[in-house]
């Protein structure tokens, strides 16, 4: 990957289901005036709900989001995740087609422009 540049946007709300549309709306806001394609930010959002269900529990989900020219990525955390389950939330980001790293309670999402 390349160095992502200084454009960047960062959301944190508590890791709870009833703040997915934050994430969900800061994404999809972000990537649609980026001029992402409307069918990958749709991708974007669905991968960003599975992401957010998985941090889910105890503490704190912060969304980074950093961009340039080339590419867009999308990093979501949650240290205190307990029941995080990578491998799983490997398999369930690969049929949306978004580029998906997850390790230890954090997963980086990337959409190449």
């Amino acid at each position: 990957m390349s160095e992502v540049g200084d454009e960047h946007a960062r959301v944190a709300f508590p890791a709870k289901a009833d703040f997915a549309a934050v994430g969900r709306v800061a994404v999809a806001g972000i990537a649609l005036r980026l001029g992402i394609d409307v069918a990958q930010v749709e991708s974007l959002r669905l991968a960003v709900s599975v992401s957010i269900e998985a941090l889910a529990g105890a503490g704190t989900v912060t969304l980074l989001a950093r961009w340039n020219d080339e590419e867009f990525v999308l990093e979501l955390t949650n240290p205190d995740a307990t029941n995080f389950d990578a491998p799983a939330l490997s398999s369930q980001l690969e049929p949306l087609l978004i580029p998906a790293a997850v390790t230890d309670a954090q997963i980086r999402l990337v959409i190449v422009r």
